[in-house]
């Protein structure tokens, strides 16, 4: 009883660590142990069964919100896709498989909101953190065990759950769910480490810390790269003063145990390079391909036709977004050579193309005026996040700030608009960014 009532009390931060951190975790159980069911209905429950399990133990009485106008920009978009679901699609045959799974995203997003009205930010603080740290590091460390156990793992590869199949997804599935369960555990794992004082909590933090950034550059998936190393860039931005760096090199650079260590690393460091040396050139060689690949797909050969021409090696991952964005383009073009200005200001319709860059789609399937709407809401969310990470007020605030960055960069790189990994979060900014002020207040931590 003494561990129901102690998951009881920290029912909602479980709850929201396991929507944001479980990704690694899930694809664990479900393709790794093998015992869950492959589907996307297993991956939904594992993720946002907290959230409905703890809707009994809601009060009712009191619902939160801040006052910005996040909400209810957030609640205009959302109103805008139903009504070109409805009202404006491009095809008369539309599969109704994606408007299907597009309800259901609403719906997950409106339940969430309505959710999180009902939770106190002061609910969310150490705790959340020691919660989100410790899934986050239970799925990287069985996906890092995983890959050094199983012996078709070659080392260059991304990690993954499997390495055998008829395509090469197959073989690695989808790295962005690895490296963005590493993404918030690193985040989380700084903000933990800004406040927590005792020695044996930080050292455990350093570890799962070193754990998060091995999968994030292990998978390869380099959107969330950016966005981690985005991350820690932002949180050490804020979080030290220059004159205080150079204060503490100086203060570190007269200890003779310093030059005693630094001679030591730099020993061992050059042994490790000798003995090494194919492994550091294989990661230099998996680096090189991966900028190679990207650079040949965004320069590509005019003459493609040419059977003299050398082979290349492309991103196709990459070349398809470049493909579909030419299309976008090559529209954009018909539209003012023909005239047609009302799809230029309303777009081509709901779900008018495939895009995989999720500000394009919202101009190629909205038009201009959905893109405003959109972009109102989008630069409200990094105004109210770059002032969290300035002055930030909870940790649960400042934890979604820095989160931010990782939806920032993939709204322009690569997913859909449209998906309840992206609009859980943006919810998360709407409910926990507390409104501009012109004080500073301290933050002050209870250690429950």
């Amino acid at each position: 009883m003494m561990l129901f009532d102690k998951i009881l009390k920290h029912r909602d931060a479980i709850a929201i660590s396991m929507v944001f951190c479980s990704g690694p975790l899930n694809y664990g159980i479900r393709d790794g142990l093998g015992v869950a069911p492959n589907s996307a209905i297993f991956t939904l429950i594992f993720m946002f069964g907290g959230i409905f399990l703890a809707l009994p133990y809601r009060d009712l009485n009191k619902l939160y919100r801040n006052d910005t106008p996040l909400t209810f920009l957030a609640l205009v978009y959302l109103v805008v896709t139903l009504l070109y679901m409805f009202v404006y699609v491009k095809e008369y045959y539309f599969p109704i498989t994606v408007k299907i799974y597009d309800c259901i995203v609403i719906g997950i997003t409106l339940y969430f909101l309505f959710y999180l009205s009902t939770v106190k930010a002061k609910t969310l603080r150490f705790n959340f953190l020691r919660f989100s740290i410790f899934i986050s590091f239970i799925g990287c460390l069985g996906l890092l065990a995983y890959a050094v156990l199983n012996p078709d793992f070659v080392l260059g590869q991304r990690l993954a759950i499997s390495f055998k199949g008829d395509s090469e997804m197959d073989s690695m599935g989808n790295p962005h769910i690895f490296g963005r369960g590493a993404f918030f555990g690193i985040i989380s794992a700084l903000i933990y480490l800004k406040y927590e004082t005792r020695s044996i909590y930080r050292n455990l933090t350093y570890l799962s810390l070193l754990v998060f950034l091995a999968v994030l550059v292990l998978s390869q998936a380099m959107s969330s790269i950016m966005a981690g190393f985005g991350a820690i860039a932002f949180f050490v931005w804020h979080n030290s003063s220059f004159l205080g760096l150079i204060k503490g090199a100086r203060k570190l650079l007269t200890k003779w145990y310093f030059w005693v260590i630094l001679i030591a690393l730099i020993g061992k460091g050059i042994d490790v390079f000798r003995k090494n040396e194919a492994i550091i050139e294989l990661g230099y060689n998996v680096i090189e391909r991966r900028v190679e690949k990207l650079v040949n797909t965004i320069f590509a050969s005019e003459d493609e036709n040419d059977i003299t021409a050398e082979e290349v090696v492309t991103d196709e991952s990459a070349e398809g977004r470049v493909a579909t964005l030419k299309i976008v383009r090559e529209s954009l073009i018909e539209n003012f050579e023909e005239g047609w200005y009302h799809k230029i200001f309303f777009g081509h319709g709901y779900f008018a193309l495939y895009v995989d860059v999720p500000i394009v789609e919202v101009f190629h399937s909205y038009g201009l005026a959905g893109l405003s709407i959109f972009l109102v809401f989008f630069i409200s969310m990094i105004i109210y996040s770059w002032r969290e990470m300035k002055n930030p007020q909870t940790i649960i605030s400042e934890w979604t700030a820095y989160g931010f960055v990782y939806f920032f960069i993939f709204t322009f790189t690569n997913g859909l608009i449209m998906d309840y990994n992206r609009w859980t979060f943006f919810i998360m900014v709407c409910r926990f960014m507390p409104p501009a002020i012109k004080y500073v207040t301290q933050l002050k931590v209870s250690k429950a």
